[in-house]
């Protein structure tokens, strides 16, 4: 990719707006660049936005010309709104999502892979981005993580990035148990959660320990995952092999994941995969200033907003749960016909837990309303279907829009027009 552009750019303006996506890969892509910005003396001001669309781009404008900014920075977002971004200002885009067809207005420098054919997170166009301003090895955490938050760590372009991460000492990849939480949650409470383990609650997970002499344990805390030793792991990933075939389930294929540790972040913040959805937690809950106040050190910040999104997401699956059987479906796909009952910023949560959980369809998408209309998520298993395509084609045909990826896209589309997307995406994708 070709920065020479974005560099001029960036080197001829004083001060920036940084205009950024709210989830987490936006959000580790507007931590890198503030976090670069400010090393060159850059005066910036951060705005995380949910979408792009007319409205937003109204209130930029507005802060744009109230603080007298030289240029905006849109990270991971934008190409997909281009004829949308105003073409009087100055501007950059570093983004991974597919461009919209049109010819790129004269005064803005687009950097994006798509371009190239090539895959990597908004982060990582971020990072590498970055690399070339200055010195900022240490921002490539951040890179790794969003690349986690979109689900494409050991994709394409990613995966370097993950490689050099490994070979500059910053992140330590190793095979592990296939659970959430492997630093700062307990072992007990991690393994009864674990779609794996037939043993259910914590009491039996803990006897199950027990008689493993497994101490549980250590400097008056109960023993993470990590904290295991490598003999404690070992055994316990061959006895829980022994009792699921005891139990007579006997492929063994999702036990083991890759476990992603960030050698040189807090502890707080050392499993990858933990603080992609500390990211997620902030930006689904608009809790934009105090996510950099958390990276900031504010931990105080951190333990309320895990409490509140624990709450709201626990009950949004209940419901979610409960009503099951009355959701529209098909032989592949799940609906989650939620209208006002979850969360707009919080749809795509469920969509993801549910279609990597227990139910047995291919694709899920959910529908909630926002004030707007309705916010559409769409997650995918089903190899050969592109939903950046297929979401973004059935939006635009009822007056809305929408994008992304091909294993994860979203959309809006007026209240009232919910039956109208639940038949064509069905016969989209059942045929």
């Amino acid at each position: 990719m070709d920065f020479s552009g974005a560099l001029l750019k960036v080197k001829n303006a004083n001060k920036i707006l940084l205009v950024s996506h709210y989830d987490c890969d936006g959000l580790c892509s507007a931590k890198i660049l503030s976090d670069a910005l400010k090393k060159e003396n850059k005066e910036i001001k951060i705005k995380i936005a949910k979408e792009i669309s007319s409205e937003i781009i109204e209130e930029v404008e507005k802060e744009f010309e109230e603080g007298n900014f030289e240029l905006i920075i849109f990270s991971d977002l934008g190409s997909g709104y281009l004829s949308l971004l105003p073409k009087d200002k100055e501007i950059v885009i570093l983004d991974h999502h597919v461009p919209e067809k049109v010819e790129v207005p004269k005064n803005i420098i687009q950097v994006n892979p798509c371009l190239e054919d090539k895959e990597l997170c908004g982060a990582g166009v971020c990072y590498l981005f970055v690399s070339e301003l200055g010195k900022n090895e240490e921002l490539i955490d951040y890179a790794v993580v969003g690349s986690i938050g979109d689900h494409q760590i050991d994709i394409c372009e990613n995966k370097k990035v993950k490689e050099l991460a490994e070979k500059i000492g910053r992140l330590k990849t190793e095979p592990g148990l296939n659970i959430f939480g492997h630093v700062n949650r307990p072992i007990h409470e991690t393994l009864s959660r674990a779609n794996f383990f037939p043993l259910n609650g914590h009491s039996e997970v803990v006897q199950f320990l027990s008689e493993l002499d497994i101490e549980l344990h250590h400097n008056g805390k109960i023993k993470s995952y990590y904290d295991l030793s490598e003999d404690e792991k070992k055994k316990l990933s061959l006895e829980i092999i022994k009792e699921r075939i005891s139990n007579n389930i006997e492929e063994p294929a999702n036990i083991f994941s890759s476990i992603y540790i960030l050698t040189n972040q807090p502890r707080e913040f050392m499993d990858a995969l933990e603080f992609s959805t500390i990211f997620n937690s902030f930006g689904r809950l608009e809790k934009y200033e105090e996510v950099f106040e958390m990276l900031d050190g504010n931990m105080d910040i951190l333990t309320e907003v895990r409490r509140e999104y624990g709450r709201k997401l626990s009950g949004y699956l209940a419901w979610a749960e409960r009503n099951m059987k009355k959701f529209p479906q098909t032989e592949n796909i799940l609906f989650i016909h939620a209208k006002d009952k979850v969360d707009e910023n919080m749809i795509g949560t469920i969509a993801s837990i549910l279609i990597n959980g227990t139910i047995d369809k291919k694709v899920v998408v959910g529908l909630a309303h926002a004030e707007d209309g309705v916010k559409l998520s769409t997650r995918s298993k089903m190899p050969g279907i592109d939903l950046d395509e297929i979401v973004s084609r059935i939006c635009g045909k009822l007056g809305g829009g929408g994008g992304g990826h091909k294993e994860a896209a979203g959309g809006k589309i007026e209240k009232g027009k919910e039956e109208e997307f639940i038949e064509l995406f069905g016969k989209e994708i059942d045929g």
